[in-house]
């Protein structure tokens, strides 16, 4: 009794074996069919496993944090004995001349690395042998740069006097210390090298700026300048043209190429004073792995602006060389967003739409191959009909 009820509502009819014809086309057909299933079904199937992105906008709380900056310049005409890192922050900190985390490479004319072992193994013999043949008593002069009877005994020790009170420093022509040192010989040996920079710095994570500036960097009565006296010499062919072979702000994310604007960006000075000018918004960004996993990063958008530096020597400070038109560097002035992105890694797709794709995909090429193999069919039968009249 239950058989036969169910017999009323079976959708899928069935045919006896002695009224189905099989064709050579209908096996083609069915073939064709298998095969576009497979491909398909691989298809649905690496979408399934592929895996996406969820972007979220939230609003970043967390400030008291540090921001790292990852660095890579390369100035082609500026040596690193002149050109100076230094960082200034909404919150008052300044970092001048900045040696920790970055490494300074000299570069030849030719661009290559130049090996600087050598150079300072025999830097410190000669400082060795000056501390052998000098007057245990002797005092040199800082002229006029420290008080009477305080001793500058080294052109790097006059050097840093002059930075301190805000004199300009030149070639160290008329310095007993400088002279004896040949430091006039050494400028000259290096003024057609380059510099490369890079390495990390960290930072308050707050609005500021870092910038590369020719001659040393000092403060007074706050405000910020740099000694341009060597730099501005006729005879020094020093520029600013620089080439940013990598910025980013905190860790990289491994699978996930994030987009530097400024990487491999290349700018040629045309003049000595020239002032590039790059503004920078920084997103924190997080990324949210299936496995647990959370990376906090951050991305950044850029807009840029560059002029030459009009205006005479400040006559306030006839001696500090910093100019009316601003200082003559590369400078990165960033901003910390108040939003977050976060980055939550997903599959594209539940497991059950993959099989409901599936069935569609089943079903669809199934139908289709029906309707191919009728239609062959039935030309093949008119035509037939066609020959035999």
């Amino acid at each position: 009794m239950l058989n036969r009820r169910l017999l009323s509502f079976d959708a899928f009819s069935k045919t006896v074996e002695d009224a189905r014809i099989r064709t050579a086309s209908g096996g083609l057909v069915t073939i064709v069919s298998l095969v576009v299933i497979a491909w398909l079904t691989i298809s649905e199937f690496l979408d399934y496993r592929a895996v996406v992105y969820r972007p979220e906008l939230i609003v970043d709380k967390a400030r008291s944090e540090r921001l790292s900056i990852n660095l890579d310049i390369t100035f082609p005409n500026m040596p690193c004995d002149l050109v100076s890192m230094d960082i200034m922050d909404a919150a008052g900190e300044v970092q001048e001349e900045i040696e920790h985390g970055i490494v300074k490479t000299r570069l030849d004319a030719q661009g290559n690395a130049i090996s600087s072992s050598a150079l300072e193994l025999m830097a410190r013999q000669h400082e060795e042998a000056e501390e052998k043949t000098r007057d245990p008593n002797y005092c040199g002069s800082c002229y006029g740069a420290k008080p009477e009877g305080e001793c500058c005994n080294t052109c790097e020790e006059v050097k840093r006097a002059y930075r301190e009170i805000g004199w300009a420093f030149h070639d160290g022509s008329g310095i007993e210390q400088c002279e004896k040192e040949h430091y006039n010989l050494k400028l000259h040996e290096v003024k057609n090298e380059g510099c490369n920079i890079a390495g990390h710095v960290s930072v308050n994570k707050v609005e500021g700026n870092f910038h590369f500036a020719p001659g040393a960097s000092f403060t007074r009565a706050n405000q910020h300048s740099h000694d341009l006296s060597l730099f501005s010499k006729e005879d020094m062919p020093f520029r600013l043209s620089h080439v940013i072979n990598h910025l980013s702000f905190g860790p990289e994310v491994e699978g996930q190429a994030i987009q530097n604007p400024l990487d491999s960006t290349l700018k040629v000075a045309e003049e000595k004073l020239f002032n590039y000018h790059y503004f920078i918004k920084v997103v924190a960004t997080r990324f949210e792995r299936l496995s647990g996993e959370v990376v906090e990063t951050n991305q950044y958008s850029v807009t840029s602006h560059e002029r030459s530096i009009v205006g005479g020597r400040d006559e306030d400070h006839p001696n500090t060389m910093h100019r009316r038109g601003g200082i003559p560097g590369v400078f990165f002035s960033y901003d910390i967003s108040p939003m977050k992105v976060i980055n939550r890694e997903q599959r594209s797709r539940s497991f059950g739409a993959f099989l409901t794709g599936v069935c569609a995909i089943v079903g669809g090429v199934i139908t289709v191959g029906a309707i191919v193999d009728k239609g062959v069919w039935e030309a093949d039968k008119a035509l037939r009909r066609k020959k035999n009249l």
